[in-house]
């Protein structure tokens, strides 16, 4: 049987560049070299890409890390600034490790589909409307989807007033985000006015526009969603050093990820159910993750879903998998294998 042509898509401009390219190393190492053809592609901050017209060999493959595309030279190496995709080499699909805006929010899922290149995950208007905490909070609100009461603030019209009766409406701590931001990037916690005030001001510094939500305090879980396989079970977060999960609690060990959670039998359906309605709602495709806060009566609060979840070693949904028995490298196959059968 032909190996699949696979490009792995890695980096790009957003603040979760790193996090990406971690993703993409590992998702090209764990690769089965008799079942796939592989090109990973780098894209820079600067939006310069790198990629070989070669295939990785099974050592390159075995070794890969980022210095592969510094050490990139001779004539089957290309370095474009934002290429036309028709440059890359030919593929069946690409495997998007990509995370945060412009990797995850729909816009290389539009390139994608321009150039006719099969993609993993989501299309880009499930992938914009996941991305963008305000749409998709609208989107659960009208599903039936339980989500923290929530408002918004313009940068252009801000104002200590406003910010008053947003802390009036829905009380302290408050959680200010920007609702384009990922892995808990550009978010905090508030909580009094003068934090608050503060928070906002250093947010609108990259984003037009603040999410600002009434934070629910409790309990913090986790759960991947792939169409087809059931009984996936969440990730509970238990805090050490941090107040909730944020950037530091997910990368740099500040919290303790429970797989399997130890969650009543009703809990874990309960949070099971309200990813896949979450993913259903949204209108996402093969995969996804959705983060959930649980409130001291135990009722259950989804915060945001993840189109193209994190695969790093730490990473949520490659642990929740194996615990049901499904290897890393099972995962990917699962992901390339429903992503081709999905009608763009």
């Amino acid at each position: 049987m032909p190996r699949l042509r696979v490009l792995v898509l890695m980096g790009g401009p957003s603040l979760e560049h790193e996090v990406s390219v971690v993703s993409g190393v590992n998702v090209v190492r764990a690769m089965n070299p008799e079942k796939y053809n592989v090109h990973p592609v780098f894209i820079g901050k600067d939006d310069m890409w790198s990629w070989s017209s070669r295939e990785l060999s099974p050592y390159q493959q075995q070794n890969f890390s980022e210095n592969y595309f510094h050490a990139l030279d001779g004539s089957a190496s290309r370095r474009e600034k934002s290429p036309a995709l028709s440059m890359l080499p030919d593929a069946d699909i690409a495997f998007l490790a990509l995370h945060g805006k412009w990797g995850e929010d729909g816009h290389v899922q539009a390139l994608l589909e321009h150039w006719k290149i099969p993609y993993t995950g989501s299309g880009f208007t499930a992938s914009a409307v996941a991305m963008d905490k305000i749409i998709s909070k609208e989107v659960y609100k009208a599903s039936g989807i339980p989500t923290p009461p929530y408002t918004v603030l313009l940068k252009s019209v801000f104002s200590g007033d406003k910010l008053l009766a947003a802390a009036d409406l829905l009380g302290f701590p408050l959680v200010i985000k920007d609702p384009l931001g990922g892995s808990s990037i550009g978010m905090g916690i508030a909580k009094t006015l003068e934090e608050a005030e503060k928070l906002c001001l250093e947010l609108f510094q990259n984003t037009e526009k603040l999410l600002l939500e009434r934070f629910i305090a409790g309990e913090e879980a986790s759960c991947g969603y792939m169409e087809g396989v059931g009984n996936i079970p969440p990730t509970e977060m238990r805090m050490t050093s941090q107040e909730f999960f944020d950037y530091d609690a997910k990368y740099l060990g500040k919290s303790q990820e429970i797989t399997p959670a130890e969650f009543s039998a009703e809990r874990t359906r309960a949070i099971r159910e309200l990813s896949r309605n979450a993913h259903e709602a949204l209108g996402c495709a093969v995969y996804s993750r959705t983060d959930v806060r649980i409130d001291a009566l135990g009722n259950l609060w989804a915060l945001e879903t993840n189109t193209l979840p994190g695969m790093t070693p730490t990473s949520i949904l490659p642990a929740e998998m194996a615990s049901i028995g499904i290897s890393y490298a099972g995962l990917i196959d699962l992901i390339i294998e429903k992503s081709l059968s999905v009608k763009r």
